[in-house]
């Protein structure tokens, strides 16, 4: 069955139209049923840059699935998206997994993020063809990290975003911060900032306890969300990275702050109604305007591509190798194995009743390492048949 991937990204579409397509609990639910009859599993990726799914089948399954669990038009998809099948699937897969297609590249948050989807493919049953192919993506991110410089400096989302807060500001230590939303990108812009010299930070999330547990790590302080636009009024950078579905800042939280205000928005869905953008006072940034902001680790980044490439195609060839043999293999060792023991059970079934019990048992165990004697020459040689079939071609 042919290897697929689909998706949506930043690269391709803006904000407004990835949103359309982002995976809540209830769309995924959809995807899952939808998609429940693929043999092999499918693993489903969804960032606040890119919403795509991996499977072994035909891609148009997979844009149907797509388009009916988030109620969107097949041609729609297919104007903003893309479609990947076979060899350009698995150089997406092994790109995305390595960082060489994230907006930031070489991002640190994307390996979590493969990992993430991942395990929740796992629990719904992936292919043994499929842990392999995933596995060994992980394999060609650790090594772009060891055997290259794509892995040095820090280039992330979050530390774009405090490069953003400091090209603004120049100093952040007299800046008044607001993060709303305690998750991952909370804490990552959290740490990003007061590396860089933030001391008045404060945090609102809709759970008080998450929020004073990010507070309690960086001895920051936390908040109710009740206590939003009070805090938004005190705020002189705001950035937003939650998980809600629609904007839940809007001008009118802006209105009565009486100073310039600039808010970052990471979040897809987008958490700021970009008709904030039109009051005079605030500078509005979201994740479709962020650039690469850490310019000598970009540029080391952009230095090792070529590695990457040659790691990319190293594994993807040993991953192919591994599969090539598998089928190879496996059917003919079926077959031996399932003629060995007809042969096995046959002459065991001859003596049994002549045997006393603790004999029969000294019998089949002799017999049992005999079997797997007999079974590991045949392997070694149909190995060895795979491996002159492959020099051959």
């Amino acid at each position: 069955m042919r290897f697929s991937a689909i998706g949506i990204s930043h690269w391709k579409s803006e904000v407004s139209i990835r949103e359309l397509f982002y995976l809540d609990n209830h769309r995924r639910e959809l995807l899952e049923f939808h998609t429940k009859d693929i043999p092999g599993g499918i693993v489903m990726m969804d960032t606040c840059n890119r919403t795509e799914l991996y499977a072994f089948c035909d891609p148009e399954i997979l844009i149907s699935a797509l388009c009916k669990s988030t109620n969107t038009d097949r041609e729609f998809f297919k104007k903003h998206g893309y479609i990947h099948v076979q060899e350009d699937a698995y150089d997406h897969l092994y790109r995305v997994g390595t960082g060489l297609d994230s907006q930031v590249l070489g991002d640190v948050q994307i390996i979590q993020q493969v990992k993430q989807a991942y395990k929740k493919a796992k629990k719904k049953g992936l292919s043994g063809e499929f842990h392999q192919l995933i596995q060994s993506v992980f394999r060609a991110h650790k090594r772009s990290r060891t055997e290259t410089d794509f892995g040095k400096g820090t280039a992330s989302v979050g530390f774009a975003a405090t490069q953003l807060a400091l090209d603004h500001f120049k100093d952040l230590s007299k800046v008044r911060i607001l993060l709303i939303g305690a998750g991952k990108m909370g804490k990552v812009s959290a740490k990003n900032l007061i590396s860089n010299g933030a001391e008045h930070i404060s945090v609102v999330n809709r759970t008080i306890d998450r929020a004073k547990q990010l507070a309690s790590s960086f001895d920051i302080k936390a908040h109710a969300f009740s206590d939003l636009n009070e805090e938004i009024k005190k705020a002189d950078l705001i950035i937003t990275a939650t998980g809600a579905k629609n904007p839940i800042l809007h001008p009118q939280h802006f209105e009565d702050a009486g100073h310039p205000q600039l808010v970052l928005d990471l979040s897809v869905p987008r958490n700021v109604d970009p008709k904030v953008s039109e009051l005079e006072q605030v500078t509005l940034i979201d994740m479709d305007s962020i650039n690469e902001s850490n310019k000598k680790a970009l540029e080391k980044r952009e230095k090792a591509i070529p590695q990457i490439q040659k790691i990319i195609e190293d594994e993807k060839g040993d991953f192919m190798k591994r599969v090539k043999r598998s089928r190879y293999l496996l059917p003919r060792i079926k077959e031996i194995e399932h003629r060995l023991s007809d042969i096995t059970d046959g002459e065991l079934d001859r003596v049994k009743n002549k045997m006393d019990q603790e004999s029969y048992s000294q019998m089949e165990e002799v017999t049992r390492r005999i079997k797997k004697k007999i079974m590991a020459i045949h392997i070694d040689r149909i190995d060895q048949e795979f491996e002159k079939a492959q020099n051959e071609t």
